[in-house]
């Protein structure tokens, strides 16, 4: 910063007055969110006393304007007072870079500077390469553990950053969170953090208190795993490596979940497809209430079978453990402990070499069972039945075909799945429909094609009931023609004529429908109903014409200017009932055919 600081005496500076109207914010402001309580507060100081501080600002090649390098909330609140200029050393020839580094360091001088804005401004002046940790604690006045820990803040989530930036957390519960990865922190935010979160918050708990939590509910032992721990102990994300004093022997806790779940379904996949190779003629399984899915899953990707038992099968013997020398003080101890290993593999070989037998004669059969934590190489019983009249081959040979026929339908399944999410995806609205599709559209449509027409489609001899099976669509949709699609076709415009009522669309398609093919039989309907409505109409206006007071005129009304003007509402009241027209005529269809849109017989019935 010494030699910035030289740079800058050396360079041309003035201080003056701009127009706010030719400045605008830079890019290189580490502040990304502004108080709006504090600006006002802040224009408000502006209209009494002035900007006690100029803004740094540096010109815009070929243009008159100015980008800020510091001094954005200055800036900003002066606009909100609703002043003109305001004052401003304005640096000439700045690069990108040292704009960058006074914008930081400007900021970090600030007081009210939020946790992760300093983290961030500490971390970019690193990343800068300008600065190492002992000079930039020198240059800001901080400690070198304080900026560390600040730095260490940037690998928080975004989730949690914001709660720190509102105070719901502070920085050493934040702090305590940022030592481990982001799967353990999106969990920690999701149960404990998260707005709304009924239960176990950890809202407002101590640092210590929240340590505690993390490392009893989300790190898990090294010790219970088995793959090899050898790149586990310079981990960052192994407890053992965030204390001070660790136990001898201590394998430490892993807080990285992901890492640690794909080093062990490594591990089982691996061991598994070992123990295959020694004992090929062995299957997979796993016990119910011992499975382990992701190295199943791998397994299963890899083309292998694995069976779900209900019961827990027999373990194969495991070969005893050869005592070591240095772990006896004494040769005494260590030759007794010799001779208690031949005895322990003497009876090893006895029993193994039973299994075997039985294993050749069908009376059991290899597995390996694949657990949660391990696997290892089991047994169960063959059934009787299965072994008499050498049917356990048989039986074996049976159950693999069962089996190859079963992984087929899986992939088939998977493969349908996969397709159908990648046409919904799938741009082809600019290509051409093809006959292929048109036959595709009248294999959905046979759905609504009713039983009397099945003959005339082509389906013949029926040995069944109801709708058409997938076999019989497939072979009308193999033999159409020009009838069969006009049959088709109708019979799946009728079914939906059902949907019909005096309030939707379908109702004039149902009526243009009828017109082109039943026209005289919708002649006799809407004649009828037609006619019903004209007599109750006629009764209503009689009864309406009691109720309503007579009423003689003063004068003779004036005649209607033109023929279509309507007369006087008394004299239809007072007119003879020989006027009445014609009850056939009163109602008509319109041209197409359809029902007048009044008529609700529900409605006549009760008004009647």
């Amino acid at each position: 910063m010494e030699a910035a600081a030289q740079t800058n005496a050396a360079r041309n500076i003035n201080t003056t007055a701009v127009t706010l109207a030719l400045i605008q914010p830079g890019g290189n402001n580490p502040r990304k969110t502004f108080d709006e309580q504090g600006l006002t507060e802040l224009a408000d100081s502006i209209r009494q006393q002035g900007v006690l501080q100029p803004i740094g600002l540096r010109p815009i090649p070929d243009t008159d304007r100015y980008e800020i390098v510091y001094g954005e909330r200055r800036y900003r609140a002066s606009l909100i007072a609703g002043r003109e200029d305001i004052p401003s050393i304005v640096y000439d020839a700045l690069s990108d870079k040292e704009a960058e580094e006074m914008a930081v360091t400007e900021n970090l001088q600030r007081q009210d500077i939020a946790p992760m804005e300093e983290a961030v401004a500490f971390r970019r002046l690193i990343e800068s390469g300008r600065y190492d940790i002992r000079s930039l604690a020198v240059q800001v006045g901080k400690s070198e553990a304080y900026i560390r820990t600040r730095m260490k803040l940037t690998t928080l989530i975004p989730e949690i950053a914001v709660l720190l930036d509102n105070d719901d957390i502070t920085v050493s519960v934040a702090s305590e969170i940022c030592r481990y990865g982001e799967d353990v922190q999106n969990e920690v935010y999701d149960k404990h953090l998260k707005d709304g979160v009924p239960y176990n918050s950890w809202r407002g708990m101590t640092a210590s208190k929240v340590a505690q939590l993390i490392e009893r509910d989300f790190t898990t032992e090294l010790c219970r795993y088995s793959f090899d721990k050898s790149a586990c102990a310079s981990c960052p994300h192994n407890t053992c490596n965030l204390l001070l004093f660790v136990e001898e022997g201590y394998e430490g806790k892993c807080a990285k979940s992901s890492c640690l779940k794909e080093k062990h379904t490594a591990y089982i996949t691996d061991k598994a497809l070992a123990i295959l190779d020694e004992h090929p003629e062995a299957n997979f399984c796993q016990y119910q209430y011992d499975i382990n899915e992701a190295a199943a899953a791998r397994l299963a990707g890899m083309g292998y079978g694995i069976e779900t038992t209900d019961t827990r099968p027999d373990t194969f013997p495991t070969e005893p453990a050869e005592p070591q020398r240095e772990a006896y003080e004494t040769e005494e101890g260590y030759a007794e402990a010799v001779q208690i290993y031949g005895a322990r593999m003497q009876s090893h070989r006895e029993e193994c070499s039973v299994l075997r037998a039985k294993c050749d004669e069908g009376e059991i059969a290899l597995c390996i069972c694949v657990g949660r934590m391990d696997v290892t190489l089991c047994y169960k019983e063959v059934p009787l039945k299965l072994r008499e009249n050498g049917n356990a081959a048989m039986a074996k040979v049976a159950e693999l075909e069962a089996q190859d026929v079963r992984n087929r339908e899986i992939a088939i399944e998977k493969t349908i799945k996969d397709t159908k999410a990648q046409i919904l995806n799938a741009d082809i609205t600019e290509a051409k429909f093809t006959n292929e599709e048109d036959r595709m559209i009248y294999f959905f449509l046979l759905s609504s094609l009713r039983s009397e027409h099945y003959e005339a489609v082509g389906i013949t001899d029926r040995k069944q009931y109801g709708a058409l099976s997938d076999e019989e669509k497939m072979t009308v949709i193999a033999n159409l023609n020009a009838r069969t699609k006009a049959i088709i076709r109708r019979d799946f415009l009728i079914a939906h004529f059902k949907d019909a009522s005096r309030t939707n669309a379908i109702s004039g398609l149902l009526f243009a429908f009828a017109k082109k093919h039943m026209p005289e039989g919708l002649a006799a309907i809407e004649s009828q109903y037609n006619e019903e409505y004209e007599k109750r109409h006629k009764r209503l206006d009689e009864r309406i014409a009691q109720l309503l007071p007579a009423q003689q005129p003063e004068e003779e009304p004036e005649a209607p200017e033109t023929p279509e003007a309507a007369e006087p509402e008394e004299a239809v009241a007072d007119a003879p009932e020989t006027d009445t027209p014609d009850e056939t005529e009163a109602v008509s269809t319109d041209t197409d055919g359809d029902m007048p849109q009044e008529i609700d017989n529900g409605n006549e019935e009760a008004a009647a």
